[in-house]
């Protein structure tokens, strides 16, 4: 039995970078061709294939890749047989017997998809073996997909016209992953989908986990420091990031650096996703905690040294305005006359001005 998946809204979140991307392959949707979203793992290429799903508004087939995946798992394939047997007794003296056994045929995902016009969405695409995803060729290039041979059912689909596929994948030089044909990426318009900005991270796991925004800008700066500094380019760090600002939203933990919870949190995340040794990849962890440590109590320093802008209430303003000048000359002049000599701070160096000379005539005698 064949389900189909039918299309609800998401939470989906958009930026800048994300609209582009989704903005470039809606536009090829549309006009007819299948797309195939490439990158890192963790990149987010599966929910940008279902929102794109969403954005196209037929129902969806999602299939993933498979090793062990043959032909028959994307077709479909002989489920049983079916028996008819006519026994007729017209004549007493006579039996008449029919018996006829047919295959029974069901359609796969890929089938079914191309045959009602849904979108089908083949995730890691590549962990299937390419001969198995041949039958794609004649499906992507000619609109008609061909069934094995069978005397009751037709060995062709037209291919529906509302029909898309989206597909998705790793670089090859992942796990598991085989490489794909020429002829098949021929088919396809493949748009590299890198890692997400600082931005796209930020708004992501705000949305998705509800924490604040201070909290979401550590753990991302945290996160991103420390794979540059393994050099963590095969995956993404947006899962970690992802953990981390859950466990810490359900769990009020405070996501700073200072934080033993938080860099607990931090080595049992992150240090697993490390190809270097554990105690280098430990001490490069502390590195980056000490540096964001220095950096914030810095900035913390800055804020402090900063000069205080003093705000005038509307009243203050208004009353200050209707005073007489002359009153306010007076006034000054007195506190003036009142106030001590300044004493001058050897820590802060003074600018002293000579003082301008005054040429006094002098008066001439008459004898």
């Amino acid at each position: 039995m064949t389900t189909v998946l039918k299309v609800s809204p998401r939470r989906f979140v958009s930026t800048p970078a994300i609209e582009r991307v989704v903005n470039r392959a809606y536009r090829y949707l549309q006009s007819g061709f299948s797309v195939h979203l490439r990158g890192p793992a963790g990149t987010g290429k599966t929910t940008l294939a279902l929102h794109l799903a969403d954005l196209l508004t037929q129902p969806m087939m999602l299939l993933y890749g498979d090793d062990d995946y043959k032909t028959s798992d994307l077709i479909g394939n002989q489920t049983g047989y079916t028996r008819k047997k006519v026994v007729d007794n017209y004549i007493h003296s006579v039996v008449k017997v029919e018996d006829e056994l047919r295959h029974n045929w069901m359609d796969s995902r890929l089938t079914l998809a191309c045959r009602e016009g849904f979108t089908l969405i083949y995730d890691e695409f590549n962990r299937s073996r390419p001969e198995v995803n041949n039958v794609l060729l004649s499906v992507l290039e000619e609109k008609l997909l061909v069934l094995p041979p069978s005397s009751n059912r037709n060995e062709y689909v037209r291919v529906n016209p509302k029909f898309r596929a989206i597909l998705t994948s790793n670089p090859e030089e992942y796990c598991g992953v085989h490489s794909t044909q020429d002829a098949l990426l021929d088919r396809l318009v493949t748009i590299n989908v890198p890692e997400p900005d600082e931005l796209t991270q930020q708004e992501i796991i705000i949305q998705k986990t509800a924490i604040d925004r201070e909290s979401a800008a550590i753990i991302v700066e945290t996160v991103r420091n420390f794979r540059q500094r393994i050099q963590a380019e095969k995956s993404s760090g947006l899962r970690s990031c992802l953990i981390l600002a859950k466990v810490c939203q359900e769990h009020d933990i405070l996501a700073m650096p200072e934080n033993p919870e938080f860099r607990d949190m931090c080595q049992d995340i992150l240090l697993s996703r490390s190809s270097l040794p554990l105690g280098e990849s430990t001490q490069i962890l502390w590195e980056v905690f000490n540096a964001l440590i220095t950096a914030h109590a810095m900035q913390q320093e800055v804020v402090a040294s900063a000069p205080q802008v003093r705000v005038i209430p509307a009243s203050e303003a208004a009353s200050a305005e209707a005073a007489d000048p002359l009153d306010e000359w007076l006034a000054a002049e007195s506190d003036a006359a009142d106030e001590p000599e300044p004493v001058i701070s050897s820590a802060i160096p003074q600018i002293i001005f000579p003082a301008p000379s005054l040429a006094i005539p002098q008066a001439t005698l008459q004898e």
